[in-house]
C-alpha cells in the first residue's frame, strides 16, 4: 500500500464536494439489508429484552431497521444517535417513533439515566473519542441498565469477504501519527483499540462486564507462528488474534 496515496485520499475527503460523493457510495454496517438487520436483532435479543424499555442505538448508519424491530418487540421508545445523517426524511416520516439525533461525537444531547438499553454493531472501532462515548453510555443508562456492543477489531482499509487474511490487522503496523494521517477523516478509520483496551475502558467508566467474548482468527495465528505478520509481536498475547469482540455490560 502507498502511504502517500492514502494520506492524499484522507485530505481530499475533507473537500465538501468529495465528501458528498463519497457519502453517496459509503457503506455503513449492513446497509439496511434484511439479513443484516435480522442478524443484529437476533444478537441483541440473545442478551437483552426490549419490552417496555427506552433503547438507545449508537451509529447504525443507513440501517434503521433494527430500531424498527426493537420497537415492534415492545420497546417504549427507540432513539438513534449518529454523527452523520444517513436516514432519509421519508423513512423517518414513515417511522415517527424513531427519535433520530445527529451530534458531534462528544457529549450526547440526552438526559442522565434516560435509557434502559444501549446497543451498537461495528461502531465502537470507529469512535474518535472512545473513552468519552463509553462514559456517555454509562451516564445515560439507568441503574441496572445494560449495553450490548459488537466491535470489529480488524483493519477497515482492507475490508470485505475477499480481503486477504494477512491484511486483517494491517492497521496495527503503522505508528499512531501515520495511521491518523492516512485515515482520520475517512470511513475506513479505526481507533485500533484491542480487546483488553475496551474491557478496561468499560470498567473505568463504572460498568460491570457480564460478557467479553472475543472471536479469534486462527488463520492469522498460524501465519504468526510461521513467522509472518510479526508486527503483531508488540500486541499482548490475549489481544493478538482477536478480530471481533462482543461486550455485554451492566450499570
Amino acid at each position: 500500500m502507498s502511504v502517500l496515496k492514502e494520506i492524499a485520499k484522507n485530505y481530499l475527503i475533507r473537500l465538501p464536494f468529495v465528501r458528498r460523493i463519497a457519502k453517496r457510495w459509503h457503506i455503513t454496517g449492513v446497509n439496511q439489508s434484511a439479513a443484516g438487520v435480522r442478524t443484529i436483532f437476533e444478537l441483541y435479543s440473545k442478551y437483552a429484552g426490549f419490552s417496555g424499555k427506552d433503547i438507545l442505538e449508537l451509529g447504525p448508519g443507513h440501517t434503521w431497521g433494527v430500531a424498527a424491530e426493537m420497537y415492534k418487540e415492545g420497546a417504549r421508545s427507540v432513539t438513534i444517535i449518529d454523527i452523520e445523517n444517513y436516514i432519509p426524511a421519508e423513512i423517518l416520516q414513515a417511522h415517527p417513533y424513531i427519535n433520530y439525533i445527529i451530534y458531534d461525537g462528544q457529549v450526547m444531547p440526552l438526559e442522565d439515566k434516560s435509557a434502559d438499553l444501549v446497543v451498537s454493531y461495528t461502531v465502537f472501532e470507529h469512535l474518535r473519542n472512545p473513552d468519552t462515548t463509553v462514559a456517555e453510555t454509562f451516564r445515560v443508562l439507568r441503574e441496572g441498565g445494560m449495553a450490548v456492543h459488537w466491535i470489529d477489531l480488524g483493519d477497515h482499509l482492507h475490508f470485505g469477504p475477499d480481503a486477504d487474511p494477512a491484511m486483517l490487522f494491517d492497521c496495527l503496523r503503522y505508528t499512531e501519527r501515520t495511521w491518523n494521517l492516512m485515515t482520520n477523516n475517512r470511513g475506513c478509520y479505526v481507533n485500533r483499540l484491542r480487546r483488553s483496551d475496551w474491557i478496561n475502558s468499560c470498567k473505568d467508566a463504572g460498568f460491570t462486564i457480564l460478557h467479553a467474548i472475543p472471536v479469534i482468527n486462527n488463520s492469522v495465528r498460524e501465519m504468526y507462528e510461521k513467522g509472518g505478520v510479526q508486527y503483531l509481536k508488540g500486541i499482548r498475547p490475549d489481544d493478538r488474534f482477536a478480530s471481533h469482540l462482543l461486550l455485554v455490560l451492566k450499570k
